[in-house]
């Protein structure tokens, strides 16, 4: 009796470490204030970003390869043509967080410092594709910036999902928002700006297979020590 009462309660404990197992993978905010470090610090700084699986990195636009490595281009412009482009990163980027008093862009909406995007776009990096439930970041507290912003969402390859446009002149201090978005694996943001108070909440779409191998397992040793013990009974 006492045996089975030790397997049910290890059987149970099984059970709900996989659910809690599943629901930490499930879910996950990444929030970013940029402040408690000096103005100039490394956006990938970790008192910064604490997150291993986000970067901060400079992106730019390229053109497509074609089947034998060689770029697309409009034969007439030799330039990128639209729809055949896809964004990458700089192994060499340096995006850093900087006091916009600094810059003249007013204080800081978190206080200190912002990210700063004012000499090239910031491409935000995660390890593996993640589904969006919500994106927001913060304008600074200034009228510079460009008409055309926007956030741009990332597929694996670097093509755009979706978009957000907006004009980063108006409204200082506005907080530009994005509703959900699946398998986005960067997001550009639009130079022009510091921005400031980033967040990201993501939901998994398919947890991962040893996942529901342990949650079944558990759930499993729950069934077989529950019939035990009404056996023994």
């Amino acid at each position: 009796m006492i045996k089975n009462i030790n397997i049910l309660r290890n059987a149970t404990t099984s059970a709900i470490l996989a659910l809690s197992i599943f629901s930490v993978q499930a879910h996950a905010d990444y929030n970013f204030n940029f402040d408690g470090v000096a103005s100039g610090t490394s956006a990938n700084d970790s008192a910064v970003n604490p997150y291993a699986n986000v970067s901060f990195l400079s992106g730019f636009l390229t053109a497509d390869l074609d089947a034998d490595g060689y770029e697309i281009l409009d034969i007439n412009t030799n330039q990128p043509i639209p729809g055949q482009t896809h964004w990458e990163a700089y192994s060499d980027s340096n995006i850093k967080v900087n006091n916009p008093l600094s810059f003249n862009h007013g204080v800081a909406p978190s206080g200190t410092n912002a990210l700063n995007a004012l000499f090239d776009q910031v491409f935000i990096k995660f390890d593996t594709a993640q589904n969006l439930t919500s994106f927001s970041a913060q304008l600074d507290n200034s009228q510079f910036g460009i008409y055309n912003a926007s956030f741009i969402f990332l597929d694996v390859s670097g093509k755009t999902l979706s978009t957000v446009s907006f004009d980063s002149y108006a409204n200082p201090g506005a907080i530009i928002t994005s509703g959900s978005v699946n398998g986005v694996s960067g997001i550009i943001l639009s130079g022009g700006k510091l921005y400031d108070n980033i967040n990201i909440a993501t939901v998994a779409a398919v947890p991962e297979p040893e996942t529901y191998a342990l949650l079944l397992s558990g759930l499993g040793l729950v069934g077989v020590a529950s019939r035990r013990n009404r056996k023994n009974t």
